[in-house]
């Protein structure tokens, strides 16, 4: 395989020579320089997902398996053309360099920026987005040549139903993926294709799952070292291999006795809110407890509000439509660029 980075072709053994020279990819460089040496355990760093972010210990052996299942999921072959261009500090891009080492096959490099598909002057088979990548493209009106990729992952955040509904126009594979530092990537494929609110996660081959008694999710297999990994994601599943993602345990809000996941309601109102970054929360109150709010980063009008509390109370009750809507601006991003309610809630008070 070869590495394609700052228009200079390079084997593995030249490519982490730039080491020095190239300190942003410091993580990159080291991951690769230990594949080569066949380093039977790696460290990453966690993102929080299933607990306080910490060091995480992973061993080749799971690497390997979670490459070859990918593989198999995706029919991935020697010949595809790899792009990296997520940030090279997080996992996400590990593996995309992993999964060109083991199987063979060669990586164009560009470094991060809002819509890489701007950069592209060659053919591409597999690439990795972030939403937000892809919400730029789709703010571009270039998101139409993600046609000419043939397989295509979207991670690190939800997508929003807007975004899903667009993108399952296009005649390619693009899967939306379920996973965590802790299960070496992704262990769930969610195909874009027809409607988001009938979209459910695949488990791909070798993974096992439950859940517990909150109903939040549990992995297990040679991926996680055959350790169960307990989420906090609520989920509904529906045979062995496939599961509904139904929102975070910790976003619950119980409003008069009522259970309401917030991303739920978000999806519903993705296409009333096209221009603003927006988010479900909850404020107290003295007769249910708590109660449903709507948060936007930019003001809008009573008459939006009004029809973002109709379609909630259609899709699902009077008791899941917010009852107030506050706006905050800026909202807080995590360092992974993840949105963080709870610091940004505290803006209101």
């Amino acid at each position: 395989m070869k590495i394609h980075f700052e228009n200079t072709v390079y084997s593995p053994q030249e490519f982490v020579q730039l080491a020095s020279t190239v300190p942003s990819y410091a993580a990159l460089f080291a991951f690769i320089e230990g594949w080569l040496s066949d380093q039977k355990t790696f460290h990453f760093q966690s993102s929080g997902s299933t607990g306080k972010p910490k060091k995480i210990e992973i061993k080749r052996r799971q690497i390997e398996t979670s490459v070859f299942a990918s593989a198999r999921a995706l029919s991935l072959s020697p010949k595809d053309r790899v792009l990296l261009c997520l940030s090279p500090a997080y996992i996400a891009s590990t593996m995309m360099m992993a999964r060109a080492l083991i199987l063979d096959m060669d990586i164009y490099i560009e470094k991060p920026s809002a819509n890489p598909l701007h950069l592209l002057d060659h053919p591409i088979d597999f690439a990795s987005f972030v939403p937000f990548q892809i919400y730029k493209m789709i703010e571009d009106r270039s998101f139409g040549q993600l046609e000419g990729i043939k397989n295509i992952l979207i991670g690190g955040a939800p997508l929003s139903g807007e975004a899903f509904d667009i993108l399952s126009s296009l005649n390619t594979n693009i899967y939306l993926t379920y996973g965590m530092t802790e299960t070496v990537s992704h262990i769930a494929l969610m195909k874009v294709q027809g409607k988001s609110e009938d979209a459910y996660y695949d488990v791909i081959d070798g993974v096992k799952i439950g859940q517990d008694e909150a109903q939040c999710l549990n992995i297990s297999g040679i991926i996680t070292d055959n350790q169960r990994i307990q989420t906090t994601d609520v989920v509904q599943i529906l045979s062995p291999k496939k599961f509904l993602w139904l929102g975070r345990a910790d976003f619950v809000i119980n409003s008069g006795g009522i259970k309401i996941h917030p991303e739920q309601l978000e999806k519903t109102i993705a296409s009333l809110l096209p221009q603003t970054h927006y988010f479900i929360s909850s404020v107290a109150d003295t007769q249910l407890g708590s109660k449903c709010v709507l948060i936007t980063e930019t003001a809008i009008t009573d008459a939006l509000f009004g029809q973002i509390q109709a379609l909630i109370t259609d899709q699902f009750s009077k008791h899941h439509s917010p009852k107030e809507q506050h706006t905050i601006t800026p909202f807080i991003t995590t360092e992974s660029g993840k949105l963080n309610r709870k610091t940004t809630m505290q803006q209101l008070h």
